[in-house]
């Protein structure tokens, strides 16, 4: 059981980073090509979330629920290599 956890934690952080390396190339690209289809097609993305926040408050208590993710072309092909990278160790 330890064992599958700290695998998917690994799968997680791999993914994560992977989403993080391919997104600064992507705005590495659009930065050197900036108003032209490269720019478009790397840095523009959706992004799914919740905004704004969902906030609870208790009075004593104030809870403040929410995430955001930017979703790029750059960012998959950064999950996708980190995958196969991550199959292959």
């Amino acid at each position: 059981m330890a064992k599958r956890t700290t695998e998917a934690a690994g799968l997680i952080i791999i993914i994560i980073i992977g989403a993080l390396i391919g997104t600064v190339i992507g705005e590495i690209i659009a930065l050197l090509a900036p108003g032209g289809i490269l720019e478009r097609l790397f840095s523009k993305g959706v992004s799914p979330g919740i905004v704004p926040p969902a906030t609870l408050d208790l009075k004593v208590l104030t809870l403040t629920l929410g995430f955001s993710l930017k979703l790029n072309l750059a960012s998959l092909f950064g999950i996708v290599i980190a995958l196969y990278i991550y199959r292959r160790l």
